[in-house]
């Protein structure tokens, strides 16, 4: 498989809406992902996700804007014209057919020979752990192995691009956790340029080499699972992966690319912080804070939860603000009561600042 680069140039969708009106689906979107590279699409239901990949498919067509594959643009190529190949959120399998049926049907129209295309179906089978079930119906395999068939089907055209739009919704957690690790070995051992559209923030960080956040059809942020979590460029994007306290602040002064900033009543450096003044906002995840007995922001405890592996408390600061704090190995730690008065840390090292 020869991976390609993909290049989307101020790309716009539009749909007609009643009354005359108009929808912005996709508003102005630059992208380049790189050859061999998985990209995942994140954002909110009716962000532009699913139809920027539609997109790139050749199931929509832009409005304005380019799509390159390669240096070829494919913007107004049909889907079958394209060097793409999608797996669905539906498995969209033939019921009629065996599963090694199912796999080789793209090569029925890309003039491979049929000891090339049984080759071809057996190598991809073994490759997504299908071995020994290619005589088998659909229907007798299960949702997860159904799955595996329709990446199977995907990948023995050999793409240049593999196209997933949310294709594990339709599986129970454990098996979620899975199949998106498989895809993720089959992906990076055949070297293939992937873009990956889910709302699932754990399967994007678990996936991708970078993550795009989508909001209302434009690019917040584009960035590494670890850039979008602890360096989050809005309050969007901090809001949306995951658990985020916003605590207001004062910027007091810098100290190269540090900030020392006043959060309820202490003073906080901040490192390699944004170039702000004055009124801020401190982004503190919630493993970011840790309750002790002693030293620190003195805080009171309104509940917890217990999650198993962690406890989860929400406390009530000084000022009357509540935060969320989040300890791992709540069997090691200190354990506080609801009502129970506590002491907050504050993990300098792991908060960001944003404009207020």
């Amino acid at each position: 498989m020869c991976a390609q680069k993909v290049e989307l140039r101020q790309l716009v969708k539009i749909f007609p809406a009643p009354g005359g009106t108009e929808v912005t689906a996709v508003d102005g979107m630059n992208l380049e992902i790189k050859p061999g590279e998985m990209v995942t699409f994140l954002g909110p239901s009716g962000c532009g996700k699913t139809t920027t990949l539609r997109m790139v498919a050749g199931f929509e067509m832009p409005t304005s804007g380019q799509i390159l594959i390669g240096d070829e643009d494919v913007s107004t190529k049909a889907p079958n014209e394209r060097d793409t190949a999608m797996v669905f959120q539906s498995y969209a399998l033939f019921p009629h057919m065996t599963v090694e049926e199912n796999v080789g049907y793209g090569l029925r129209f890309r003039r491979v020979s049929k000891k090339d295309a049984r080759e071809r179906v057996e190598r991809i089978m073994e490759l997504v752990g299908l071995q020994g079930l290619g005589k088998r119906a659909p229907g007798q395999l299960s949702g997860g192995q159904q799955q595996r068939v329709a990446l199977a089907r995907a990948l023995v055209v050999e793409p240049q691009v593999l196209l997933f739009d949310e294709p594990l919704s339709n599986l129970d957690a454990k098996l979620r956790e899975y199949m998106r690790e498989e895809i993720r070995r089959v992906q990076q051992e055949l070297g293939i340029t992937a873009i990956y559209v889910t709302h699932d923030q754990s399967e994007a960080m678990a996936l991708s080499d970078r993550i795009v956040v989508m909001n209302a059809g434009r690019i917040e942020q584009v960035g590494t699972p670890q850039e979008i979590y602890l360096r989050p460029a809005t309050r969007f994007v901090a809001d949306f992966i995951g658990k985020v306290n916003f605590l207001p602040c004062k910027v007091l002064e810098r100290e190269g690319r540090a900030a020392v900033v006043e959060a309820f009543g202490r003073r906080i450096t901040v490192h390699d912080a944004p170039d702000l003044r004055g009124e801020a906002s401190l982004v503190v995840r919630p493993e970011a804070m840790f309750l002790q007995k002693e030293q620190g922001v003195p805080v009171k405890v309104v509940s917890r939860v217990y999650l198993g592996s962690a406890m989860q408390y929400r406390v009530e600061l000084p000022n009357g603000d509540q935060v969320t704090v989040y300890e791992s190995n709540p069997h090691l730690q200190d354990v506080f009561s609801a009502g129970e008065p506590a002491f907050l840390r504050l993990d300098s090292n792991a908060v960001h600042l944003l404009p207020a």
